[in-house]
């Protein structure tokens, strides 16, 4: 799947967000109508406190995704992307999106997911993970919400530098081609001219050879009947 195509897909995702605490009220004071607001409603009749993916990035300090475009061009001399060693430098893209840094990434979050056992369920890694940035939320800020921006934020930029490198890439494919056409046709009509002055060689070879023949009989005709003449007995 195109890094874009798995970029919309994940925008689309909706995230489950823990409901707002409402400090409570003192039961005496209430009025019946409040009282009965007040009591916990069904699953059913209310469904997940939930945002997009998309939404949560709008809401996070930082870059929209649609603001996301780090291009080839504006790619420093001095901080090269693709190293000699044919790995990529995503920071270096990151740096050229101007994404904000994080106290706790997705590529922490990717750290601690792989040192969790695989066998375990789901629900046990999100709570493991829910725990750690409770955390570190009180020292750092950490949360799920800047956790997702910062994946989301990175899948944009690396969208959008893959798709201007395709570019690029494809401009200078398209001018070489058509360099090496040109040069194609060039050796083409090199080799004609090749063959074509091999032709007249011969041809000239031969006529001069031919005439020399003829001029020779003369020579030989009026000289005396000994060798080397054709003439000799």
């Amino acid at each position: 799947m195109p890094i874009r195509d798995t970029l919309r897909k994940a925008a689309s995702l909706f995230v489950e967000m823990p409901p707002a605490e409402k400090a409570p009220a003192a039961i005496a004071t209430m009025s019946d109508a409040e009282f009965l607001a007040s009591l916990p409603k069904t699953a059913a009749a209310s469904p997940p406190n939930a945002k997009t993916v998309e939404q949560i990035v709008r809401e996070s300090p930082g870059p929209n995704l649609d603001e996301i475009k780090p291009q080839v061009q504006e790619q420093p001399a001095n901080v090269p992307v693709l190293l000699e060693n044919g790995t990529l430098s995503y920071s270096a893209i990151y740096q050229m999106a101007k994404l904000p840094n994080e106290p706790f990434t997705a590529e922490n979050v990717i750290e601690l997911l792989a040192q969790l056992p695989a066998e375990l369920p789901i629900q046990a890694k999100r709570a493991t993970l829910k725990i750690t940035l409770e955390a570190m939320s009180k020292t750092s800020g950490a949360s799920t919400e800047k956790v997702i921006a910062d994946a989301s934020r990175k899948l944009a930029a690396l969208a959008s530098y893959a798709e201007s490198y395709q570019a690029q890439a494809d401009k200078f494919v398209g001018l070489a081609s058509t360099e090496i056409q040109k040069l194609e046709e060039q050796i083409s009509e090199r080799k004609r001219s090749i063959e074509e002055a091999k032709t007249k060689a011969q041809q000239v070879a031969s006529g001069c050879k031919a005439e020399a023949d003829r001029l020779d009989d003369v020579l030989e005709f009026f000289t005396m009947d000994v060798a080397p003449s054709k003439f000799a007995p």
